[in-house]
């Protein structure tokens, strides 16, 4: 399987080449090319893993470091971009019938320590045709992408009015307050990472 030079490298760095490597890959690059590289993008995933690793590379290599926030609490997206310079969130979930192993092939990874060369070859081979489908795909068909347009409402801290955020009622203030696609939010209505608001 011929993948890109920098996924080698990559690869050779993780050992091996997994399917949740391929994504956060394939993620990386579509959001790269989307906001034309990754500076001012700051990352956020919903789990730990291959996937997570892969955009924390992307992230030091055409970004900045410590751009890649992996959550404590259950979201719901699998991964989260905003990109500060124009206010754009990038929400991806993964369409997971389309990023797994059939059910014939896991199937065999009870086996898989078991000294059963052949079965090994038929899971590797398998693995293998799952990872080169998700490098060939686009990312649109393993995944649903949802834009939404996002900008802090007023930047002035001498600001002390107030403002009540239109999804949970709570009276938010106005330096504090967020565009959400033409909805006032407070901070915590806006979908976007706590972590994030002090740059902010």
């Amino acid at each position: 399987m011929l993948v890109p030079i920098e996924l080698y490298g990559l690869t050779q760095r993780m050992g091996h080449l997994s399917p949740d490597l391929a994504i956060g890959w394939q993620i990386g690059k579509y959001v790269h090319e989307f906001f034309d590289g990754l500076q001012e993008v700051r990352i956020a995933v919903a789990a730990e893993g291959d996937a997570a690793f892969a955009l924390s590379y992307l992230s030091r290599e055409h970004g900045c470091y410590g751009q890649v926030t992996v959550t404590e609490t259950p979201r719901p997206w699998d991964f989260l971009f905003y990109h500060a310079v124009t206010g754009t969130a990038l929400h991806f979930t993964l369409i997971r019938k389309h990023i797994v192993l059939s059910q014939g092939l896991r199937s065999l990874e009870p086996h898989l320590a078991m000294d059963k060369p052949a079965v090994v070859e038929i899971y590797r081979t398998g693995l293998d045709l799952l990872v080169e489908s998700i490098l060939k795909r686009p990312v649109d068909s393993f995944c649903k992408i949802r834009q939404i347009r996002c900008r802090p409402l007023l930047q002035t801290a001498e600001n002390n009015s107030t403002i009540r955020c239109c999804r949970c009622g709570k009276s938010s203030f106005v330096q504090n307050a967020w565009d959400i696609e033409g909805q006032i939010c407070c901070q915590t209505c806006s979908g976007l990472e706590p972590a994030w608001f002090m740059y902010h």
